[in-house]
């Protein structure tokens, strides 16, 4: 499943921007044309924001099913439906017209699969990872290429955040959150590690863009991932493979221990747009310092 999902957002998009590309041409060149227009109500939005998400990485988190988007897209395939059904008729469509309307249809349906079949995870909660509990000792590797226990943070509460790698821009809006909020979240004295399965390059890479002391970790060949229950089997976009990444990441996952190492909050989100706040993280902390 995973697999069809990758090679499905690696297309996506692409054929988003090119049917609004073209749907605008078609207005351009014809009086205005209500199926091509509700082809480019269908496509336009979602692809602006797909653009703007990948562009700006300053966005963390979204709605789970884009109410203002969705409703665009529903009235843009209606559009296409009345004028193809009823004000014209489709035995009247031109060739061209029959075209934008077909484009209209497979359109609705790809933004419905992205939106309702992508966007879900399809994950559960890992019995090894419920709330308190210890939690299972793991090894990863810090930006020095130096082997690094889970067990070692014991004697501080610990926010681990794994996150699926620089490609990915909500975790990288995400990240820049959790910098912004560093001082309240470790005013308790707790500490902040982040993990990923990418390339160690990409992890040092990213450490070095923020001044504050995060804790960068890399978790080769996603080990920590798969003893924790959250390794994404073919969770890579296609294509993304030609920047060094491997195909196989990790769910997108927030887990804080206390001191001994409880689990004393967990987030594992089945949506990967819907992600916890900083201040969810600094609320717990606090309570459990108090």
């Amino acid at each position: 499943m995973n697999k069809m999902k990758s090679l499905f957002i690696g297309m996506y998009p692409m054929l988003a921007m090119g049917i609004s590309v073209y749907a605008i041409y078609q207005l351009s060149i014809t009086t205005m044309n209500i199926i091509w227009l509700g082809a480019l109500m269908i496509n336009l939005p979602i692809m602006l924001f797909i653009s703007r998400v990948m562009m700006f990485k300053d966005m963390p988190r979204t709605s789970a099913h884009f109410p203002l988007i969705t409703l665009l897209a529903v009235l843009g395939v209606i559009l296409a439906f009345y004028n193809a059904y009823f004000k014209i008729g489709l035995e009247q469509l031109t060739s061209m017209d029959q075209i934008g309307y077909l484009l209209s249809v497979i359109s609705f349906a790809m933004y419905l699969m992205y939106n309702f079949w992508y966007s879900s995870l399809g994950r559960g909660l890992h019995p090894l990872l419920e709330k308190n509990k210890i939690l299972p000792p793991f090894n990863v590797t810090d930006i020095h290429g130096k082997l690094v226990n889970s067990t070692d943070f014991k004697g501080s509460p610990v926010v681990f955040l794994f996150f699926r790698g620089n490609w990915c821009p909500l975790c990288m809006a995400q990240i820049k959150e959790i910098a912004i909020s560093y001082q309240e979240l470790t005013a308790s004295g707790a500490k902040v590690v982040l993990i990923s399965p990418q390339p160690e390059k990409n992890t040092q890479a990213l450490a070095a863009k923020f001044n504050v002391p995060l804790n960068f970790m890399t978790d080769i060949d996603n080990r920590a991932a798969k003893t924790l229950g959250i390794y994404m089997q073919n969770g890579l976009p296609a294509g993304m493979e030609m920047f060094g990444y491997d195909k196989d990441t990790v769910y997108p996952t927030v887990i804080i221990t206390d001191k001994q190492g409880k689990i004393i909050y967990s987030d594992f989100t089945d949506n990967y747009r819907v992600r916890p706040e900083p201040q969810d993280f600094i609320d717990v902390l606090k309570e459990a310092t108090s």
